[in-house]
């Protein structure tokens, strides 16, 4: 009876975190999205934060103060909170989410479905299959099994990141803190790695699982054997690379650098050091090994396989404009009053915090300086074989390539997290040693708030927004169905847009096969037509095309333009001139999307 009197302001926190949540994502819920929304933070209603906001710090503080199996409940309650907030696009039953590249893979998971596409023709068939699975299972538009998708993979990286950690370490705080750095979803950038259907970004939430199959694999002791193998750790860690080939080939390649890292370390201590704890580990030669032999099956066989490393090479050798790329971003920043400096705070200061935290707990394993063997072990593991992976980011980073450095650097975030946590954990138990207060009392109480904040910066981020001088990534219903109305009703009369010529609507509408094989796509007026700032105008617009144009304007675009990018490229007078322009005629209109008819 005591001990239960004794906790029960945890379980009086652990109901109100979850009664808080559950009220929130309801209310969320029931509020969908209407139209065309340019932040989902502003839009998203406010009881939904609030909730959000102290099922997130209850569950923080519980995790770093509370004994036993309400620490995990903490940590449960913090975790489905950001699940929950990843969700958001789900929660609010967006029509999807994700108005690029996005669009596109969802045309490919209708062609997959349809029979037009063999899966086996797309170089990374596994995202788009399990949404199909997802479809047929449940009955769910395809576009939103897309999202749930996406949903199931972050939960995979918030699962496995604080387990991942329990296999190398014998401590709870730092499986708690490994947990609560989990929570930032650090690797998620947001210019190049994202929380949408972006296969690449589900290949590195996918990697936690990877990682905590290789801790279970090298440091079994007296397994049960399984043939080919060795263990059954082994044979899930053999499936899990295969799905990581499926899921994006390129995150593969990334995956057989960092176990080249192990095995390199293994090989040097068993060859100088047989008697380290490292030389006992089970090897992870034949692992390595058939996840490279299973990459080179799949992957040189199909049309986009080895662009980045071809684009690469030729950038750093022969492109004289490398680089011009970000100085152009920088202007454009400064002309809407922010700077790439400020930029980069708010997207990586919590990422720069953690790399550097991590950085020194991976050159103290490299001295022997880390408690723990395995957690010693794993320190080397990881600094060795991010070391290619360092060399690759800043060759993509000097090449000004397609921002590809930051996928690199989205994939190691992902062991950065993990090591982070543990050295934060260290940190923290090392200044209990040597101050007159507790690590789960005053100290727990000061790092509750410091991760709290950096909660806040880090989901901040991890959808686009004003914040971040970009528009919000959804596709409402209504320019869903006017694109479908626009490309059924067409003439001859060839497409334009404001930045493109809406050619992944497109895809999403009738297919990739059918899309791409259409030939009423033409040109974007950004980039290739002298009418922007001042010379975008309808008179402007009837002189520079050679022919009959449509163009689409959704409310996503003028907001994009005249909200975020403050008329820069496209001032609000030259969308009035759309109106009253002879020869310029608005054909179609409703839900957010307005048709122009160019002649």
């Amino acid at each position: 009876m005591a001990r239960t009197f004794a906790h029960r302001p945890e379980k009086a926190a652990l109901v109100l975190g979850f009664c808080a949540l559950a009220v929130g994502v309801f209310i969320a819920h029931d509020s969908p999205a209407r139209a065309y929304e340019l932040s989902i933070y502003r839009a998203t209603p406010l009881l939904f934060w609030v909730g959000s906001g102290i099922s997130l710090l209850l569950g923080v503080g519980i995790a770093v103060s509370a004994p036993d199996w309400y620490r995990s409940l903490g940590l449960v309650l913090g975790g489905t909170t950001v699940l929950s907030i990843a969700s958001l696009p789900l929660i609010r039953g967006y029509h999807f989410y994700g108005p690029g590249d996005s669009l596109t893979h969802l045309a490919w998971t209708k062609d997959i479905l349809s029979g037009a596409m063999p899966a086996y023709d797309l170089l990374y068939p596994g995202t788009h299959t399990i949404a199909i699975v997802v479809h047929e299972a449940t009955g769910v538009p395809l576009a939103r099994a897309m999202l749930v998708m996406v949903s199931a993979f972050v939960l995979v990286y918030l699962l496995f990141v604080p387990l991942g950690v329990s296999v190398v370490v014998d401590d709870d705080r730092s499986v708690t803190y490994a947990a609560l750095t989990g929570f930032l979803l650090l690797p998620i950038n947001a210019i190049s790695v994202f929380v949408m259907p972006h296969p690449t970004s589900q290949a590195i939430l996918f990697l936690p699982l990877v990682i905590y199959l290789v801790a279970k694999y090298v440091t079994a002791t007296n397994p049960r054997g399984v043939p080919l193998f060795g263990t059954a750790a082994g044979a899930l860690l053999a499936l899990s690379s295969l799905a990581i080939v499926f899921v994006h080939p390129q995150q593969a390649a990334n995956v057989i650098l960092l176990f080249g890292g192990v095995v390199f370390v293994q090989f040097l201590y068993r060859l100088f050091h047989d008697e380290h704890a490292i030389a006992r580990h089970r090897p992870l030669y034949a692992q390595t090994f058939f996840l490279t032999a299973m990459f080179l099956a799949w992957s040189p066989f199909h049309q986009r396989s080895g662009g980045a490393v071809k684009a690469l090479i030729s950038s750093l050798l022969s492109d004289p404009t490398a680089g011009a790329d970000s100085a152009h971003a920088a202007a454009s920043l400064s002309q809407l009053g922010g700077s790439i400096k400020l930029l980069f705070l708010k997207l990586f200061i919590v990422s720069f915090v953690f790399l550097v935290i991590a950085g020194f707990f991976m050159l103290g394993g490299l001295l022997n300086r880390v408690r723990g063997t395995d957690a010693s072990a794993f320190s080397k593991y990881i600094a060795v074989g991010t070391f290619p992976l360092g060399i690759l980011f800043v060759a993509f980073f000097a090449a000004s390539y397609g921002q590809f450095h930051f996928r690199v650097l989205g994939f190691i975030m992902v062991p950065i997290t993990m090591l982070g946590g543990v050295a934060f954990a260290r940190g923290v138990d090392a200044l209990g040693t040597k101050l007159p207060v507790s690590p789960d009392g005053a100290l727990g109480a000061v790092a509750a708030v410091l991760f709290s904040v950096m909660l806040v910066l880090s989901l901040l981020t991890i959808f686009h927004s004003p914040y971040m001088y970009q528009p919000s990534g959804q596709v409402s219903d209504g320019e869903m169905t006017g694109f479908s109305a626009a490309i059924s009703h067409r003439g001859d009369a060839t497409f334009t847009g404001l930045r493109a010529p809406g050619e992944r609507y497109s895809d999403a509408i009738l297919g990739f096969e059918r899309s791409r094989d259409a030939e009423f796509r033409g040109k974007g007026i950004y980039g290739n037509y002298n009418a922007t700032g001042e010379n975008f105008t309808a008179a402007r617009l009837k002189r520079v095309f050679d022919g009959p144009r449509y163009l689409p304007v959704t409310q996503a675009a003028r907001e994009r333009e005249l909200a975020v990018y403050r008329g820069l490229r496209f001032p609000k007078k030259g969308f009035r001139t759309l109106e009253s322009r002879p020869g310029v005629n608005r054909v179609q209109s409703g839900g957010g999307f307005d048709l122009y008819y160019i002649r």
